[in-house]
């Protein structure tokens, strides 16, 4: 490191196989300004664990290989992650800030992390049980291990707090939707992204009704009005809403209770089915669960599990279309929707009839705007950034607690 006394704020995204991480200057400045240093992964594939690292401005990746240590997935991993990072940052890590998927009936964005928030998350497990845990273990781990850093929350719920009360209740006894059996919605984060660049692509659509699909291993669809959340498909777990990578989405929930009475499956094989083996793995018999290995694959079962998914997407935009009484234009964004061109075309060509035109001739991954210029509904892709979004929140609470 070459500058200690410069502050740095790390921002940890912690997946299934791999943390996304980012690091921001942290320094107050009278302007204030978001800038980041620097963006990595941290993987683990099948008999490695690689760290993947780019500084702002520079082309050129950096990377370092471990071997792969099951023994300890949690402490080992991020022990690498923590001692790769404070070998080659310039500056001193001062601050943390952690992606959080369930932040219960929170509506603010971010917090500081205490104890009593730490209890709240943790109970929040068994609602979230593919994605908590994964999230908690940074933080436990720098509470160990890193006292000195503060520590920040970030929740992928609070974005869906401006849903109106129809949106969130099921159709259960009114007590239990008073005990918080109610629909939450996720990827608050990413949509609260797009939401603030959309100006800067569309004005009508940023004033206006416009549906962000969010699509990639997991997968879900806001419904906006003037850049507010007013419907979503997610619900109060991430099981609901899209076919995804391992989850079904929609299921008819009699199907459930046929699995556990007829079948006699257990609660924990119930779960391990539907957080793991079902979506775009399950309906293409397992080939994959990754669109790429789909859309490479010459198997009819994939091409099934992709049109599956694209049925899924254009049912959902569809409700959603009828919650907001009409669309503006549609949003792509996440690892599908902002590279799977095939895939996206074909929800564009499904969503015709809501009178969006799609440019057929625009094949680029990294295109803008995917619809003619006449068209009465715009379509576009816009990618996504949460960890933008975790750095500004983070960095407003620790400028205002020095």
């Amino acid at each position: 490191m070459n500058d200690q006394s410069r502050p740095v704020l790390l921002v940890l995204n912690a997946g299934s196989s791999s943390i996304k991480f980012s690091l921001y200057d942290a320094a107050p400045q009278a302007e204030p300004r978001l800038r980041c240093v620097g963006t990595g992964s941290f993987e683990v594939r099948k008999d490695i664990e690689r760290l993947i690292y780019r500084h702002t401005g520079s082309q050129t990746q950096m990377h370092e290989d471990w071997p792969r240590n099951d023994a300890s997935p949690d402490g080992g991993t991020l022990f690498n992650v923590m001692d790769w990072i404070e070998r080659h940052t310039d500056g001193q890590i001062c601050a943390a800030a952690h992606r959080i998927v369930h932040g219960g009936n929170r509506s603010e964005v971010a917090a500081p992390i205490e104890p009593a928030l730490m209890a709240e998350m943790q109970a929040l497990v068994p609602v979230a049980p593919l994605h908590q845990p994964l999230c908690l273990a940074p933080i436990s781990y720098l509470a160990r291990e890193h006292r000195d850093i503060l520590q920040f929350a970030c929740f992928d719920t609070a974005f869906h707090h401006s849903l109106d009360p129809l949106e969130t209740r099921f159709g259960l006894p009114r007590a239990m939707t008073d005990e918080g059996l109610r629909r939450y919605g996720f990827h608050g984060l990413s949509y609260e992204y797009i939401a603030s660049v959309l100006p800067q692509y569309d004005q009508r659509a940023a004033h206006g009704r416009t549906i962000v699909a969010h699509l990639g291993n997991g997968a879900s669809l806001c419904a906006m009005h003037n850049r507010v959340s007013r419907a979503t498909t997610m619900g109060f777990t991430t099981l609901d809403g899209l076919l995804m990578g391992t989850r079904p989405g929609r299921l008819d929930p009699g199907l459930l209770l046929y699995l556990l009475r007829e079948r006699g499956m257990s609660v924990q094989a119930l779960q391990d089915l539907l957080y793991h083996q079902c979506g775009l793995l399950g309906v293409s018999g397992g080939i994959a669960s990754d669109m790429r290995e789909l859309s490479a694959s010459r198997a009819p079962e994939a091409a099934e599990a992709i049109a599956l998914f694209v049925r899924s997407v254009v049912r959902e935009i569809g409700s959603l279309a009828a919650v907001l009484g009409g669309v503006d234009a549609l949003v792509f964004t996440g690892g599908i929707g902002e590279h799977a061109v095939e895939v996206r075309s074909a929800i564009l060509e499904g969503c015709a009839w809501l009178g969006v035109e799609h440019d057929a001739s625009v094949k680029s991954e990294q295109a803008g705007c995917l619809s003619l210029p006449g068209s009465r509904v715009s379509a576009w892709t816009i990618a996504t950034d949460e960890n933008a979004v975790i750095a500004r929140h983070a960095l407003g609470l620790l400028h205002r607690s020095l």
